[in-house]
């Protein structure tokens, strides 16, 4: 039996990128260069990056997103596939990917400058065999309109930060995964928002996790680099509550 047969297909919707990450010491002054010779090029996007450990774990992973016709695209597309993720591109028009250049200092602390344009949108897909979906609330020329197929299914929410129509997506989660700091535009967190969701969770970095209002102990490590630990943490959590 082959791992698509026998796992749950996961959907994964959202945002994926080519991230450059500078490894320096301390975030460059205005008017002002730095250099370093530890640099790497990386798929990133908390959507891509969430995929990606859920078929590492070893779980069926399919991304959604908008990644246009370009070289750089067709490379990202192999990458993926290379992870065991299928890619499900809404736009093969010559557009450029979303980029975002990323600093991580010595501490493990992080700035990003995120590059997203909007895409023309002119592929459609079946849906209908994915198990459940987790959307990052990122590319949104196709994730409302997935969310609204998908009305049936386990939808799972990564609630990084507030952004525009995330209301609707808050108001058709079964789950929902948020950092402390987002919170609405009355200040509020998941806790005191009045939607239906069976399951809240508040990761807090080196803190307890907050579940439906109880604290989860998390092991204490050195902090070398948190880039993409929200994303890893959301593909890890959808493999242990789908596969086991």
């Amino acid at each position: 039996m082959n791992r698509s047969e026998r796992s749950v297909k996961g959907l994964f919707v959202g945002l994926c990128t080519k991230d450059i990450v500078f490894y320096i010491n301390g975030i460059p002054k205005a008017n002002h260069k730095s250099k370093t010779e530890d640099f790497s090029v990386y798929i990133g996007g908390p959507a891509a990056n969430a995929a990606i450990t859920y078929a590492l774990l070893g779980g069926d992973a399919t991304l959604a997103t908008c990644l246009g016709n370009s070289a750089e695209s067709q490379a990202m597309i192999k990458e993926m596939e290379a992870y065991g993720v299928t890619v499900l591109n809404y736009s093969d028009y010559d557009t450029l990917p979303n980029m975002a250049s990323i600093f991580v200092s010595d501490d493990g602390k992080r700035t990003i400058i995120s590059g997203q344009h909007p895409f023309s949108v002119n592929r459609k897909f079946d849906l209908e065999m994915y198990d459940f979906a987790l959307f990052d609330c990122n590319q949104q020329e196709i994730s409302l309109d997935i969310l609204h197929k998908l009305e049936d299914k386990t939808i799972v929410l990564d609630a990084g930060s507030w952004k525009a129509n995330v209301e609707k997506f808050l108001q058709n989660a079964d789950i929902i995964i948020s950092s402390e700091d987002f919170r609405s535009e009355e200040e509020h967190n998941i806790f005191e928002m009045e939607y239906n969701a069976g399951h809240k969770v508040i990761t807090r970095g080196e803190r307890p996790i907050l579940y439906n209002g109880k604290e989860i102990s998390v092991e204490q490590a050195d902090a070398v680099d948190t880039l993409g630990a929200g994303d890893v943490f959301h593909g890890a959590f959808c493999y242990a509550y789908f596969e086991e």
